[in-house]
């Protein structure tokens, strides 16, 4: 028989395995609701607590949601017809007219160069490039592509405009091989130098950087970089198929090699000359640069900047307590500035209360400077001045654009405009936005580069709506 002290042992024993088991595989509750989307980064977002939910005290406990299960293994990539065993994904690489070439359109594998200048590595694989020229002769065509986003150089986009500058009269190759000798000499004179050292028609030259004739192309081929993915310095693709991460000579023979054998089993496959390129990059992965469906908005009642005939209307939800509203109407503005003609802002208040306590009077008072014209001048003075938005503020900074003051004054104690804005939020809040800031071209919202640079409005603007 069992001691009495052996009994009470294993009792105890039992009955602590019994409760550790049950914490085990009993369901935990998670405190994230269904369906809740991440705020994208570089956006404020609205909080606001349901109505009579309880809130924690300040220091209290709360249960520990469970850790996501592991997401699911991503698709295999997508090897185009006649790849080898082992290729990696297709990119959608578009060419274009405007491309600077090397090479035969008859060649049967067309490499894109995605490069910069005043970029150490892409100065690098230049050196790479001109080897692999030299092997490949006629096999091949080279194309270049300008990535200004983000900028290598305080120079890089200019010395992209003289590179372009140059290949309108026949010498890009020889003046992208002067630039890559000379990587960190990018400013204006040197510019000027090499363009005279090549024997360039300096007047047609020097008009063009003035002009920003190719400014347009610039901003182009950086949102098409951004479209296939290609992040890094440089970003190189044969056929639509990107060179492995080690940039070396070897890869890119490499990358050749493989791509020379698949454009002959395309061709056998029944592919011509002709279309042999949009065969090779059929079904190919790609990220548009605007999100769909597109939205329409009432505008007739905003503040606008920009002709009514505008080809392209900038739709912005902005609040003017949000910081990164402050950095994005610079960009805005620039962007206006340089397509002045073709671009349309409209601004539209959506003012996030339950973060900003300022932010919805801040919107009033600039709708009280809009009745009397003034704005745009009233919008810089309340992002130059984020962090005094209290009315005294307010009412100094409508004094320093010599505002009608009474009638300023009037239109706030009245909450005059208070209508026009809760108009504006609730046409965002049907559009799904719930941060700032918000933008839509023509009605697509904006996917582009990220922190809105003028270039990438710009090229997105270019490839998608025409301008």
């Amino acid at each position: 028989m069992m001691k009495k002290e052996q009994a009470y042992i294993l009792f105890v024993a039992l009955f602590i395995g019994g409760y550790v088991a049950g914490r085990v595989t009993a369901p935990k509750t998670s405190g994230v609701a269904p369906g809740a989307v991440a705020a994208a980064p570089g956006a404020e977002v609205a909080q606001a607590a349901a109505p009579g939910a309880p809130v924690a005290p300040a220091g209290a406990l709360t249960s520990e949601p469970p850790p996501p299960p592991p997401p699911p293994p991503p698709p295999a990539p997508t090897a185009a017809a006649g790849a080898p065993s082992g290729e990696g994904q297709v990119w959608r690489a578009t060419l274009h007219d405007t491309d600077p070439k090397l090479g035969p359109d008859t060649a049967t594998v067309k490499i894109l160069v995605l490069s910069a200048f005043g970029c150490a590595q892409c100065t690098e694989f230049a050196g790479h490039m001109k080897k692999a020229r030299d092997k490949y002769g006629d096999k091949v065509q080279w194309r270049f592509k300008h990535k200004i986003i983000p900028p290598q150089h305080p120079d890089s986009a200019l010395a992209s405009e003289a590179s372009m500058a140059a290949n309108a009269q026949g010498k890009f190759w020889e003046y992208h091989d002067k630039l890559m000798a000379n990587s960190f000499s990018i400013d204006r004179l040197s510019l000027e130098r090499y363009a005279q050292e090549l024997g360039l028609n300096m007047a047609k030259f020097k008009k063009a950087l003035d002009d920003h004739t190719y400014r347009g192309v610039l901003a182009r081929d950086s949102v098409l970089a951004n479209e296939i993915g290609a992040h890094s310095f440089p970003n190189i693709l044969a056929n639509g198929m990107r060179i492995g991460k080690e940039k070396t000579h070897e890869q890119l023979e490499q990358l050749i090699d493989a791509q020379l054998e698949r454009a002959q089993k395309l061709l056998a496959d029944g592919a011509t000359a002709a279309n042999l390129y949009e065969k090779a990059i059929e079904g190919g992965k790609f990220f548009p640069q605007y999100e769909t469906p597109q939205q329409s908005f009432n505008t007739s009642n905003s503040p606008t900047l920009g002709p009514k005939s505008a080809k392209v209307e900038l739709v912005v939800f902005e609040d003017f307590e949000c910081p990164f509203c402050s950095k994005l109407a610079p960009s805005l503005k620039l962007f206006q500035k340089n397509n002045p003609n073709e671009v349309k802002i409209v601004y539209k208040h959506m003012p996030l209360e339950s973060i900003h306590q300022n932010a919805m009077l801040a919107s009033e008072a600039s709708m009280a400077a809009n009745e009397q014209g003034k704005f745009w001048e009233y919008h810089d003075k309340l992002y130059d001045n984020q962090q005094s938005l209290d009315r005294a503020s307010l009412d100094r900074y409508a004094e320093e654009l010599k505002l009608d003051m009474a009638k300023f004054k009037s239109a706030l104690d009245t909450h005059k405009f208070k209508g026009a804005i809760q108009a504006d939020m609730n046409e965002g809040q049907n559009a799904g936005i719930s941060g700032t800031p918000t933008v839509y071209l023509n009605g697509y919202k904006y996917a582009g580069p990220r922190g809105y640079p003028p270039e990438g409005l710009e090229g997105v603007a270019r490839m998608y709506l025409g301008m």
